[in-house]
């Protein structure tokens, strides 16, 4: 598929930029456009999916506005061959003979005189001594260069077996996206204006004032009590329904070698019956978001492709807005968390997606702590 990403000017002189990307998907193609301007890709995002089908990418940290929209794919033009220039041949000109020059009258032969010759002295030939050939060096053997083993997983596993976490490295997830490689069409740049500036219907987004300071002071409880990995799972869920005001929410780590997510803890009217389900690592919005290290909020599930409705339709609860972000520490990806339904508005705000991605991290950094801890009592 082929979509055009409008990214807006990072500074209020520079130039905007329209990129023209063949992609599988509209993540792909932001990520290639702003790879290609030398930027990483958005950590904490929203995005809105218009009635138009555009799709609007808001970067909850600077507020810069992303735009993609799919476009009809177009065949690379091929140039056109060029023509052979037609050159009029003209007839050459044959050169006039010469006339023969006379024949000058040849001398009489003189009569030939036998000369017997004398015979030459026989002369001893003594052979040459052959030349000692040196052996021929052994080619060399370059060694083989080994792959650098993949780094083992962390794994952990409580006592009674009903808590569980394994990892895989942010790069390792990287290498086995199978998707065809992104491809830059065309690109344009023009002087920055302002009245490009898009209105995303975020404009009423009402959240504490002092959100980020709140979470950052609560969640260091989780550090400082030595408590139990269970209890912090149920510590964080809770942080995170009660500040993000959500209807549903889940904490989802990694297992089999870190490949597949299953469901530690879950909150809302469905939270038992979706502790039995697995989300493959990469699929849907909460794999994605595992896989990709990105923070996300989305205001219409249904009209993002990537939204996993098998459970939804599985338990018939009906999904609007959400948002995920992953736990992360270090390049190992451990899980996600996510919430589903803001109650009294219609998305997740900025603040919000910031205040969950941090709770994410910290999460992440209690786990990691903990593992390599148990490593090095059982060492």
């Amino acid at each position: 598929m082929q979509y055009e990403v409008f990214i807006p000017a990072a500074e209020e002189d520079g130039f905007d930029v329209t990129i023209q990307v063949e992609a599988s998907n509209w993540t792909q193609a932001l990520k290639t456009g702003l790879e290609r301007l030398g930027e990483g890709m958005v950590r904490n995002v929203m995005c809105d999916i218009k009635s138009d089908n555009s799709i609007h990418v808001t970067d909850a940290t600077s507020q810069r506005v992303f735009i993609i929209r799919e476009v009809e794919a177009q065949a690379d033009a091929e140039p056109e061959p060029p023509q052979a220039a037609t050159v009029k041949m003209e007839p050459l000109a044959r050169p006039e003979p010469e006339p023969e020059p006379e024949a000058e009258p040849q001398p009489e032969p003189e009569p030939k005189v036998e000369v017997k010759p004398e015979p030459e002295p026989k002369v001893e030939v003594k052979p040459e001594p052959e030349p000692e050939v040196e052996p021929k060096p052994e080619p060399k053997v370059e060694p083989k260069v080994e792959p650098e083993p993949e780094p083992e997983p962390e794994q952990w596993q409580s006592d009674d077996g009903k808590m569980r976490i394994s990892s895989s490295t942010f790069e390792s997830l990287q290498r086995e996206d199978v998707e065809e490689k992104p491809r830059v069409i065309s690109e344009s740049r023009n002087k920055t204006d302002e009245s490009r500036a898009v209105t995303i219907g975020r404009t009423d987004e009402k959240v504490a004032a002092n959100l980020i300071e709140d979470v950052f002071l609560e969640i260091q409880a989780i550090h400082e009590n030595n408590m139990a990995l269970e209890d912090v799972v149920n510590f964080v869920m809770d942080m995170v329904m009660e500040k993000l005001n959500a209807e549903s929410g889940s904490i989802l780590f990694a297992d089999v070698n870190g490949r597949e997510l299953y469901f530690a803890a879950a909150r809302g009217p469905k939270a038992d019956e979706i502790m039995s389900f697995r989300v493959p690592m990469g699929q849907g919005i909460v794999g994605f978001c595992a896989r990709e290290g990105v923070s996300l909020a989305i205001s219409d599930v249904h009209q993002d492709p990537r939204f996993y409705k098998k459970i939804s339709e599985s338990l018939g609860y009906e999904t609007t807005s959400l948002a995920c972000s992953p736990i992360q520490f270090e390049g190992r990806v451990y899980g996600a968390i996510e919430v589903i339904n803001k109650k009294g508005a219609s998305s997740f705000a900025g603040q919000e997606i910031s205040a969950m991605a941090y709770i994410g991290r910290q999460l992440a950094e209690f786990i990691h702590e903990l593992i390599m801890a148990r490593e090095k009592i059982e060492g």
